[in-house]
């Protein structure tokens, strides 16, 4: 039964499109209209991950030339391959993480009841990286069983409801609304570059609101300007790798005609990955207003963050572009600080880095946009190689990987000394507290 709820949890289309199902069913709408609004939440969700599915594929020969071309040496940022091993390697972390996945996820339903911070934190993946890494930095600091998974349940349920609080002052400047949160292990990073990008940009120049001669009006159409880029990233990468290399990917298509045909793919999976947020969030919102009258008054669905790209297509490229450059500076800046060096990630610098590019929009602008993704990328590579110097990965079967979420690397920096770790999220949970209770009050004066 335990193993059934995970793998639930750890399933997004039906775990949202059982939200949809439970809030249609509490405003009692006809039978009718919930079957087809569990239907689309779920397969708008599927749709989205067919889309992230299909970037992930196109790019990843892209990630490989990039590190041959430049002869790139360091290990690999990856926060589900660093809690996969940790898993796979220790039965103690396993066994206690699925505890705390599960009962984590109620602990945060029960937070969003009984405290002002109503968010439902929905992005089951983020859930698994979260109980792993809280799960493993308790197992390290030497609790026994029963207290990693009493502890630990009850971080992971306040830290699902603390993150997205953090996060969606900046998502409300993006969206217009309280309409859902940001439910991702980056916030942290994203919410931090977007703060830095508007005390250096200017918000009245909207990346968004770009004019362009109109000969070049066709860069405001999405599929052509992320066509455009990957494009000349592609095409650069493979030319600079030469055809004996590409070959290894290619094998008998020709090298350019094998970049421009990856780069158009990365562009599909763009647009699906779009589509799908479309469908699955003009099914779910409505539909969570059920959850928000009747089970938990106000909640807030926390999402992944593909839901924020169709708000402003324009900043999420051009905080991917400058995030890969922060990246590339945070590898050198690693390598002299730390003697370790973190290995760019492109799909880092997409999903968040774009994220990062949209919330510097939203505060400063296009320039803020630019500055953003920079320091996003930056300060990813730069605290991976940090964490990398502190946490021995290879004692839990972890070597040659680091992780790329920002908030999991804050949250096993401060869980190096657990005592102090605990009272620090539990005081931010307060803090939060507090202050939502107090804008609420301003707001109603």
């Amino acid at each position: 039964m335990l193993d059934f709820l995970i793998n639930i949890l750890e399933t997004p289309a039906i775990v949202l499109g059982l939200v949809a199902l439970v809030g249609l069913l509490l405003q009692k709408k006809p039978a009718g209209q919930v079957f087809s609004g569990t239907v689309k939440t779920a397969l708008g969700m599927l749709v989205l991950s067919a889309g992230s599915g299909l970037i992930v594929t196109e790019i990843l020969p892209f990630v490989d030339l990039f590190s041959t071309v430049f002869n790139l040496q360091g290990f690999a940022t990856s926060s589900e391959a660093v809690v996969g091993a940790m898993q796979n390697s220790v039965a103690i972390i396993a066994s206690t993480s699925a505890i705390v996945m599960a009962v984590g996820f109620l602990v945060n339903v029960l937070v969003a009841r009984f405290s002002p911070l109503k968010y439902i934190f929905l992005t089951g993946h983020m859930m698994w990286i979260l109980s792993v890494a809280i799960a493993g930095s308790l197992y390290v600091a030497g609790f026994n069983e029963t207290m990693i998974m009493v502890i630990g349940s009850l971080l992971q349920g306040i830290l699902m409801a603390v993150l997205p609080a953090i996060g969606q002052p900046m998502v409300r400047e993006v969206t217009g609304s309280d309409n859902f949160a940001m439910a991702h292990l980056t916030t942290l990073g994203t919410v931090i570059s977007g703060y830095v990008g508007g005390l250096v940009g200017d918000k009245s120049k909207n990346a968004e609101e770009i004019k362009l001669p109109e000969s070049l009006e066709f860069f405001k159409d999405t599929s052509m300007s992320v066509s455009i880029v990957m494009g000349i990233f592609y095409l650069l990468v493979v030319i600079l790798a030469g055809p004996e290399k590409v070959a290894a990917y290619a094998g008998e298509q020709n090298y350019i005609v094998y970049g421009l045909l990856k780069a158009l793919g990365f562009t599909a999976g763009i647009l699906v990955l779009l589509q799908g947020v479309r469908m699955f969030l003009g099914e779910l919102v409505p539909a969570f207003k059920g959850i928000s009258d009747k089970l938990v008054p106000g909640a807030i669905p926390a999402l992944d963050v593909p839901a924020l790209f169709a708000f402003a297509p324009n900043s999420l490229m051009i905080g991917f572009v400058t995030a890969v450059v922060g990246m590339i500076v945070g590898m050198f800046a690693s390598s002299a600080v730390f003697k370790v060096v973190p290995l760019v990630s492109i799909i880092g610098a997409f999903f968040t880095g774009g994220v990062a590019g949209i919330f510097g929009n939203a505060r400063g602008g296009t320039r803020g946009a630019v500055v953003a993704g920079f320091v996003y990328g930056f300060i990813l590579i730069f605290a991976s190689a940090f964490l990398f110097t502190i946490f021995d990965y290879a004692a839990y079967g972890a070597a040659g990987v680091g992780h790329d979420c920002v908030d999991v690397m804050v949250v096993m920096t401060l869980m190096k000394n657990a005592y102090i770790g605990i009272a620090v999220i539990i005081a931010v949970f307060a803090l939060l507290c507090w202050k939502t209770i107090a804008d609420k009050k301003k707001a109603a004066k």
